[in-house]
């Protein structure tokens, strides 16, 4: 017995092309108009450069930040070194006046002072030591120096009790009537500029908040 073929009525339907139906529907004459090219042109341009101003608008808020966190870190750093070497200030010329009288050895060893450093040798650690004036920092160095340095020698009987009290004595002249006035001075620069761009010093770190 022969196979039968298949009839026309048996075959399944041969699906229409979609894609050509969709693509009929696309308004062409839009695609060839020159408003709606610009449009797309625009509308990319204006994304990018959204986006750009945008990326400058943070950059610039983040370098600020920057800025104004190195001078409050600054601020706090010179003022602390100012209270210490007033301190150590007061201490030597304490120690001058007790010098001018030629007392033994054993009460000039006893009454040495201890001049605190805390401040002085942590700033070396600081990344904001550097933002500090060179002459601040100069002439601190050299007041440490030349005092341990004359309280040795009368210790040793290197140089006179009272000829120790004269040097000390003129060393702190230095310290406290040069250098003091101006780093305090310089600090209460920093905080009068961050003032201006209304960023209040140690609001964040009042002590008197503190528990």
């Amino acid at each position: 017995m022969e196979p039968t073929q298949p009839t026309s009525e048996d075959r399944a339907p041969t699906p229409k092309p979609k894609l050509a139906e969709a693509l009929k529907t696309v308004d062409n004459k839009e695609l060839k108009s020159t408003g709606f090219w610009l449009n797309q042109v625009f509308l990319v341009l204006s994304t990018i450069f959204g986006v750009y101003l945008a990326a400058q608008s943070g950059l610039e808020q983040a370098l600020k930040f920057d800025t104004y966190s190195k001078m409050e870190d600054n601020f706090y750093l010179r003022t602390s070194l100012y209270d210490e070497v007033k301190d150590n200030a007061a201490n030597v010329r304490a120690y001058a006046e007790r010098l001018a009288k030629s007392p033994p050895s054993s009460e000039m060893q006893y009454h040495k002072p201890n001049l605190e450093q805390y401040i002085w040798q942590t700033m070396q650690y600081s990344p904001t030591t550097l933002e500090t004036p060179s002459i601040f920092l100069t002439q601190i160095r050299r007041f440490y120096s030349r005092a341990e340095f004359v309280i040795e020698a009368a210790l040793k009987r290197q140089m006179s009790a009272r000829q120790a009290s004269l040097e000390l004595n003129k060393i702190a002249d230095i310290i406290e009537l040069q250098t003091l006035p101006k780093l305090q001075a310089s600090a209460l620069n920093l905080q009068n500029e961050l003032k201006k761009n209304d960023i209040i010093i140690g609001s964040l770190k009042d002590t008197n908040n503190a528990n």
